[in-house]
């Protein structure tokens, strides 16, 4: 049987907002995050411990505790706009690496061991203007919107520590297989599509915000 197991590059938190400056907007945030440099860190209901949210409104809770972004998609930014990405270049806890990271193979409600905590799928990461004001490059969310390449949201299952040696290891798959990708295509490109946005709004383990807002799509076709 073929492993569905992520590879993790990095660990990233940041423990105080700093002011960010781009020629549209500045914000004060914790967006930009750093490698931990201990050896494990423990994984509360919400997040990582020392890990800061400042924006509470648009972030953070348990069914946003871990922010995920796939480093293989670096190139492909770096080929359309210049920008040299590493990690936390997304505002990500987890840096993953591998195509059982890309947004078309990881699937709502999947479940993963990681260390000694239980973490669950939850919805794709809405692409916020902080990175626009990260790369001072007003259309980068949108780009993300159209693309896909949003990456995505982990809730927590189960608390437990986390060593930065470990990945996330599979342990289930949800029966319905709707993948991030899926959703972000649903959600911003066949919004018409009665009978998948149907099927999002009733998957349970996707995020009452997102299925809040499948539902007003949902409602426009009625």
């Amino acid at each position: 049987m073929v492993s569905k197991d992520i590879q993790i590059l990095s660990i990233n938190i940041r423990g105080e907002a700093e002011t960010l400056v781009a020629d549209h907007q500045s914000a004060k945030t914790a967006y930009r995050k750093n490698p931990i440099e201990k050896e494990d860190i423990y994984l509360t209901e919400t997040g990582f411990e020392g890990d800061m949210v400042q924006d509470k409104k648009h972030h953070g809770g348990n069914d946003k505790a871990i922010c995920c972004y796939n480093a293989d998609r670096f190139a492909y930014w770096k080929q359309e706009l210049g920008f040299d990405l590493g990690f936390s270049a997304f505002g990500e806890n987890l840096t993953l690496c591998g195509e059982n990271a890309l947004e078309e193979n990881v699937f709502i409600g999947d479940r993963y061991q990681l260390g000694e905590a239980i973490v669950e799928v939850s919805e794709p990461r809405g692409p916020c203007y902080m990175i626009g004001i990260r790369y001072n490059f007003k259309k980068f969310p949108l780009l993300c919107q159209q693309t896909g390449y949003t990456g995505f949201y982990l809730r927590t299952i189960k608390e437990g520590i986390v060593k930065k040696t470990d990945q996330l290891i599979h342990l289930s798959s949800h029966p319905e297989k709707i993948s991030i990708i899926h959703v972000n295509q649903i959600r911003y490109h066949d919004f018409k599509n009665k009978a998948e946005l149907e099927r999002l709004v009733n998957l349970k383990e996707l995020t009452l915000e997102w299925r809040e807002k499948l539902e007003v799509l949902l409602r426009k076709l009625k």
